[in-house]
């Protein structure tokens, strides 16, 4: 209930300000991910990598004068053929291996340019990791907050960086039953190339991290680092 309210005031705040004359930008983006995932089922012996994997993201964002708004999808599928991440229930822990995870991840994001090359936003989290193999799936819900810069390095080359945090979410199996709570953290860095005043690439480096704590006192903890190439078309309305 609370991400709902937080959303319609974010919502009526991105119409309001969308109705004063300022410089309107519109961008949509691809990017692929190579990436692995590894972790920590919590227990002795139990770390876990993934054999294969990545994720094919989609983005697009609005910016008015200095705010901004915007909508990330990331999905992909991560093979395990030994040991994988463990299942939660409300009655416990059980133990997975060899299986097959899709994993998406939507961001919502609300920023404001406080400097001229520095934001800070709200990051509204959802992440879920469904079994392919087996009618499981878990799901991670969160707000938090980040920031992004960027530095101009010519006329064609710019850094970028962004990091951000999910300081308490929920953790709820495919029944939408509460099963534990935890936390993330995400970091990426990387350049953008621009072809022209439209079209952009980028490439960069990125790192997931999550912690979970589950109802029966068990503990989960993984990363999904990643190298990705992307591409943007821009344009002012």
């Amino acid at each position: 209930m609370l991400i709902k309210k937080l959303f319609l005031i974010l919502f009526l705040v991105t119409f309001s300000i969308s109705s004063l004359h300022a410089d309107q930008r519109l961008t949509f983006g691809a990017k692929l991910l190579g990436a692995a995932w590894v972790g920590d089922n919590g227990a002795a012996g139990t770390d876990y990598e993934s054999d294969e994997g990545g994720q094919f993201g989609l983005s697009v964002s609005y910016k008015i004068g200095d705010f901004y708004t915007g909508l990330n999808l990331q999905r992909g599928e991560y093979n395990f053929n030994n040991r994988a991440p463990d299942k939660f229930t409300p009655a416990g822990r059980v133990p997975a291996t060899s299986v097959k995870i899709e994993q998406s991840d939507l961001d919502l994001l609300f920023g404001y340019y406080f400097w001229s090359q520095v934001s800070l936003f709200v990051d509204i989290k959802r992440v879920t990791n469904n079994w392919l193999d087996d009618p499981y799936s878990q799901n991670f819900l969160g707000i938090g907050l980040g920031a992004s810069g960027y530095i101009p390095v010519n006329d064609k080359w710019t850094l970028f960086g962004s990091f951000g945090f999910i300081g308490s979410g929920e953790i709820e199996d495919n029944n939408d039953v509460k099963v534990g709570e935890g936390d993330s953290w995400a970091l990426e860095v990387g350049t953008v190339y621009s072809i022209n005043e439209r079209h952009f690439v980028n490439a960069g480096v990125k790192t997931r991290n999550y912690t979970f704590e589950y109802l029966d006192s068990s503990k989960q903890e993984y990363n999904i680092n990643a190298i990705f190439v992307g591409y943007n078309y821009s344009f002012s309305l």
